[in-house]
């Protein structure tokens, strides 16, 4: 199993290949009927048009480029070409607002300058790709990932759970966000599986009958909904989950239908998977991949040091080698040595599609706009709520809250505003008593 190092050594690899790197559709309308045809895009087409995009890039001198991140065959052509020339690539989740992207684009500009300052040689090097994250340990951040860890999650993953040539991997993920990047896109890409690009939110509950693929990665929220309407095809024989816990239930109906469920446990920080199920009886539990070790620390906590680490934050120093990044995670080893999770530590809500809120930064900010003290965000229904004691202004808070949704993507948003019948439960200290908020309505 080759490893690669650089999106450049991938895609010279695609010009030794001969079999088809996507397959997607071409929709038409005629009186009024919508219609879809299957397309193919052979590997060694695709990595003339990425050289292609990487010339014109060279060509013109972009050194920070701001991509709309579609599962489209252009957006992965512009992501791949903007690399290899050594432009810097933010990946714009349409979700984001575009003034928060603007402030990414210009400090990612700035933070460039300044690394290629401090070493002229990166000026050679391919670019960097930038991803938020899904709101780890705070408020979303930047990371800053490389094609070399990038390709090393990839490597990892397919030591641990295999793809080739004869399969078709269903790409429903977001891209933008890189356990869709890693695991619906470039993990197929690397080891020669041909990459069915989906055709959007109102194809997902019927895009696995249309492609008809053999390996689906999606969040538990997705493949929920393709168990509920029966929406997996008989071809498939792999569910790879992850970015959220899963339901027994889930997983249970999946393998009734002879469909091996793997869990893949990783985070933005670690170019996506770091672990992932080897024992199908027990999805559950998992392996660490290579490259990878993982701590449990005193209190619980899991944490990290990995080949797939990223660069660092954008703003914030870089990280070093051998450096430990503290997940906020909770597990533990079996005596099997596989890792089993235990949630998270109280402070952090995941929600079902992957993303996390961290509890007292929206509680502080909102106290900030609202002028109301007394509260508390918590997890309902699998959405956020913002509980508030008693007494407090309801007008001043939805205000607030409406203020603080337009800066978050919509699965981070407040959905609600709970008065509670009393002051919230507190510690003698002040700091909320998170088990019991449960208990509030």
């Amino acid at each position: 199993m080759r490893r690669f190092y650089s999106f450049s050594e991938l895609i010279q690899d695609f010009d030794t290949r001969n079999s088809a790197a996507f397959v997607y559709a071409e929709e038409t309308v005629e009186d009024n009927v919508e219609d879809s045809s299957l397309q193919e895009l052979s590997y060694r087409d695709l990595a003339a048009m990425i050289r292609e995009r990487a010339d014109a890039v060279r060509a013109v001198g972009t050194a920070v480029d701001v991509v709309p991140v579609t599962n489209s065959v252009e957006a992965v052509v512009r992501i791949f070409g903007d690399v290899i020339a050594g432009c810097d690539v933010v990946m714009a989740d349409p979700m984001i607002p575009e003034e928060v992207t603007a402030k990414v684009a210009a400090g990612a500009r700035a933070a460039r300058g300044m690394r290629l300052a401090a070493d002229p040689d990166q000026a050679s090097a391919e670019g960097e790709v930038l991803f938020f994250t899904s709101g780890t340990t705070s408020r979303s951040k930047v990371v800053r990932l490389t094609s070399r860890s990038l390709c090393a999650s990839a490597w990892s993953g397919q030591s641990m759970l295999a793809c080739g040539p004869e399969d078709r991997l269903l790409s429903i993920l977001p891209l933008a966000h890189v356990f869709g990047f890693v695991c619906a896109l470039l993990w197929g890409l690397a080891y020669g599986a041909t990459v069915c690009l989906g055709r959007g939110v109102r194809h997902l509950i019927d895009d696995a009958e249309f492609f008809q693929p053999t390996i689906i990665p999606a969040v538990p929220s997705i493949m929920a909904a393709l168990v509920r309407f029966d929406a997996l095809n008989p071809e498939c024989r792999v569910a790879l989950i992850g970015a959220a816990p899963c339901t027994p239930a889930v997983t249970a109906a999946l393998r009734a239908r002879g469909i091996a469920v793997y869990l893949g446990y990783g985070l933005t920080e670690t170019s996506s998977g770091v672990a992932i199920t080897q024992d199908l009886d027990e999805p559950e539990a998992m392996y660490v991949c290579p490259g990878t070790e993982i701590r449990v620390e005193e209190d619980g906590e899991v944490s990290i040091t990995s080949e797939c680490m990223m660069a660092g934050y954008l703003g914030q120093p870089p990280v070093g080698p051998g450096y430990r990044f503290y997940t906020g995670d909770l597990g533990g080893f079996d005596d099997k040595g596989r890792l089993r999770l235990q949630g998270r530590k109280k402070d952090v809500l995941l929600m079902p599609d992957g993303t996390k809120i961290y509890c007292p930064e929206y509680e502080e900010d909102l106290a900030r706009i609202s002028g109301q003290t007394d509260l508390a965000v918590a997890s309902r229904n699998g959405r956020a709520v913002l509980i508030a004691g008693q007494g407090s202004d309801p007008a001043a808070l939805r205000q607030a809250v409406n203020e603080y949704n337009n800066s978050l993507m919509r699965s981070q948003q407040i959905y609600d505003i709970i008065i509670a019948d009393g002051p919230l439960p507190r510690t003698v200290t002040g700091k909320l008593k998170r088990y019991e908020l449960g208990e509030l309505s």
